[in-house]
């Protein structure tokens, strides 16, 4: 399975396409968007809410999606090689298959007691369904950093062997 993953990330794209066009600038555009979010919501459910469990996830998942925007910025600025290695990028895959199991636990067990106590949405503070919410933004944000460590790897690792 891991073979397949490899060959489709393999695949050519042409130098132009792959750093400075359209999809670039989305994923730069929704990982930016990932960090706003994620930050002030943090503020917003911590503070103002007072539902601890959805703002720490909240910041997780922005901490996750500035990770992932690091590895884009880098990419498209032809900088990845300066500041990581092969490990360093398989480290940064690692985590995000961590902070995947991790936050895919959390999120089954929130929406499981909000559904199993069949809990209100409101109050907010209370509510296990948005800290469910925000823990599922941390497995979306956590497996972008498992994709794109091992794509941005497999890159380093094609580059190195052609020297």
């Amino acid at each position: 399975k891991l073979i397949l993953l490899d060959s489709l990330l393999q695949e050519k794209m042409s130098e132009t396409e792959s750093r400075s066009g359209c999809l670039m600038m989305i994923k730069l555009a929704t990982a930016s968007f990932g960090i706003l979010a994620g930050m002030s919501t943090f503020f917003v459910f911590t503070f103002v809410y007072g539902n601890v469990h959805a703002g720490i996830w909240a910041l997780l998942s922005g901490v996750f999606s500035s990770f992932v925007l690091h590895l884009h910025l880098l990419y498209k600025n032809h900088r990845l090689a300066a500041w990581h290695t092969v490990t360093s990028l398989t480290a940064n895959r690692n985590l995000g298959i961590l902070a995947f199991l991790g936050s895919l636990a959390a999120t089954i067990y929130y929406w499981y007691t909000a559904i199993s106590q069949q809990q209100e949405m409101y109050p907010i503070r209370d509510s296990d369904m948005i800290a469910g919410v925000w823990a599922f933004m941390t497995v979306k944000w956590s497996a972008g950093l498992t994709y794109f460590g091992h794509k941005y790897n497999n890159l380093l690792v094609r580059e190195y062997s052609l020297l």
